[in-house]
């Protein structure tokens, strides 16, 4: 018998059959559903930090143009935002005080809406956070350029005395579905160097503290991403800071800057707080594109917008929440790039006004007062002239002095033979410190100068270094490094730190650790700015109202005319003698 299929169950498959293609038809459109991956995103976060009122691509104190200025920022700005418009704006603070431009419209026309509130506002900024400079005019001048703004400041760390915060801790923004918190914080090391009344009723809190409370609150408010914008920069770098490859090398090789504690928390702020994405560091003027720590991504855009930072998000939709799945950042220069014309139009005017500010004569010398590092390697005529302008304000005021500070601010500041004007004073000085009169004992004044002389490397005398830049530590400041009028002392630099200072005499007598000085400084060092922390052990006897470079350009104006024989009692003598090394007169 033949094998066969009863017709009953024939029948019985018919249905089945007819149902193939309506099966395999559902699978293929099921097949991407199940094997498609979830959709992602890219957002663009570009920083400016510490550009210090540079508006123009212009240096106001060598009457030179400048490969710097937000200006020329501006053109960067706009590449970015014609490549990915889904990108948030944000600058890290020190941005209403450095320039000649920022002084005048901070001191003199007050009247004016500023000119870092039309070009910020202009560039459509999202957001920003305070730097320590902010705080240099007081907080009437801070609220002024506030109102001005369209874009909100954030600063969580900063406390009113009833408890309440001061400023708005943080903002989340939309971009492209995908909300971005953005948490602004500032150096607690503010107090340290800004005159207490210009911030009276404030007090600045620790940037890890302040983070662990509101970064849940953030993600709670819905936050995909949280970043922190802040002015506070780098507790130690690596050893050679100008490579992008340095940054992202091991930490433990990295070296410690000598800063206030608690003052650069950025490196810390990633170890030891979880939940970051980013942070967009400032206040050091360092120049970083990436660093990797702990999983969290830092840059920082150097200073006076030289530079731009670049932070690129790619974010993977999870559920209803978007997540970061890959980060990057960058660097954008201004170098050679033309600045954009809106923001050109808008600078132009305020640009102006100061040229025909800084221009005006105040007097005349017939020598130079040169500055940079020859003014620095011995008793030069530009510290004795900045030291007898403080030894006589004080004087002035009632409050004689034996003894007078200052340093030799950058390497281009300098008073040529002719005719002197405002712009030759803000060159020699660019920073708009105080001056005050304090009371310190000889004890802290010897901790001082050991502390000063740390710009210097140990030498041997007979091998010193063909060319006087490789006497100095590395990534020394110059203004870290002190002059002083009024005492005789040796500084010998073949001793190791710390026992350099081997000759310290007042009116020939040497200097007991108990004996009770006046010193005249300025407010950025009375106040322990570059590590100088001893001297805020003095007790403070005045302190002016008037900025150290108007009591200089007044110096000048009443003196008419001004000789490089000035000399105030006492000085240094530098063992051994590198002036004569590197300069020979």
């Amino acid at each position: 018998m033949k094998n066969f299929v009863p017709s009953h169950l024939i029948l019985s498959l018919l249905p089945s059959a007819f149902c193939l293609p309506l099966l395999f038809t559902l699978i293929l459109l099921f097949i991407p559903l199940i094997t498609s991956k979830p959709p992602t995103k890219t957002i663009t976060i570009l920083e400016t930090s510490d550009l210090h009122g540079n508006l123009m691509p212009y240096n106001y104190y060598t009457n030179q143009p400048a490969e710097w200025g937000l200006a020329k920022v501006a053109s960067l700005i706009a590449q970015e935002r014609a490549k990915n418009p889904n990108l948030l704006l944000i600058d890290a603070g020190d941005t209403i005080q450095g320039t000649p431009l920022t002084y005048y419209y901070n001191r003199i026309d007050t009247e004016a809406v500023h000119p870092m509130a039309v070009t910020m506002n202009a560039l459509k900024f999202d957001a920003a956070t305070l730097g320590n400079h902010e705080f240099d005019y007081g907080t009437n001048v801070l609220s002024h350029w506030i109102s001005q703004l369209n874009f909100p400041i954030v600063c969580a760390n900063i406390y009113k005395s009833d408890g309440t915060s001061a400023f708005k801790p943080y903002v989340i923004k939309n971009v492209d579905g995908v909300k971005v918190g953005i948490l602004g914080l500032i150096t607690p090391a503010t107090s340290n160097w800004v005159p207490s009344e210009n911030i009276a009723g404030l007090t600045f809190e620790n940037l890890i503290n302040t983070a662990q409370k509101y970064i849940p609150q953030m993600r709670n408010d819905g936050a995909d991403v949280i970043t922190i914008v802040q002015h506070s920069g780098f507790s130690k770098v690596p050893k050679d800071k100008r490579l992008a490859s340095a940054w992202l090398t091991d930490l433990q090789e990295w070296k410690e800057t000598g800063c206030i504690p608690d003052a650069n928390l950025t490196l810390e702020l990633a170890q030891q707080v979880k939940d970051i994405d980013l942070i967009m560091a400032g206040h050091s003027h360092h120049d970083v594109p990436k660093v990797i720590v702990n999983n969290v991504l830092i840059a920082e855009p150097s200073f006076w917008g030289k530079a731009l930072s670049k932070y690129t998000l790619v974010l993977e939709r999870r559920g209803k929440k978007w997540e970061v799945i890959a980060k990057d950042s960058t660097n954008l220069y201004v170098t050679d790039i033309e600045p954009e014309q809106k923001i050109s139009q808008l600078s132009l005017p305020y640009h102006q006004q100061t040229l025909r500010y800084i221009d005006q004569a105040i007097g005349v010398t017939k020598t130079e007062f040169y500055g940079g590092t020859k003014a620095r390697f011995h008793q030069s005529q530009l510290s004795n002239l900045i030291n007898q302008v403080q030894i006589q304000a004080a004087e002035a005021a009632g409050y004689p002095v034996n003894i007078s500070l200052t340093s030799i601010f950058n390497n281009t500041g300098k008073i040529t033979p002719g005719k002197i004007t405002r712009r030759d004073v803000y060159s020699i000085y660019n920073y708009d410190n105080y001056l005050l009169v304090l009371e310190i004992n000889g004890d802290i004044l010897r901790c001082a100068l050991e502390k000063s002389t740390a710009y210097f490397k140990q030498v041997t005398p007979d091998n010193l270094p063909t060319i006087p830049e490789e006497v100095l530590v590395e990534n020394s400041l110059g203004y870290n490094w002190d002059l002083y009028s009024g005492i005789d002392y040796i500084v010998d630099i073949t001793k190791p730190e710390g026992k350099r200072i081997t000759k310290l005499q007042l009116d020939g007598k040497n200097i007991e650790p108990n004996q009770v000085l006046r010193i005249a400084i300025n407010s950025y060092r009375a106040n322990g700015g570059g590590g100088y922390v001893m001297f805020k052990e003095g007790k403070i006897i005045w302190q002016s109202s008037t900025e150290i470079r108007e009591f200089i350009a007044e110096y000048i104006r009443n003196k008419g005319i001004i000789e490089s024989d000035i000399i105030s009692s006492g000085g240094l003598q530098l063992v051994p003698d590198l002036y004569q090394k590197y300069f020979g007169n």
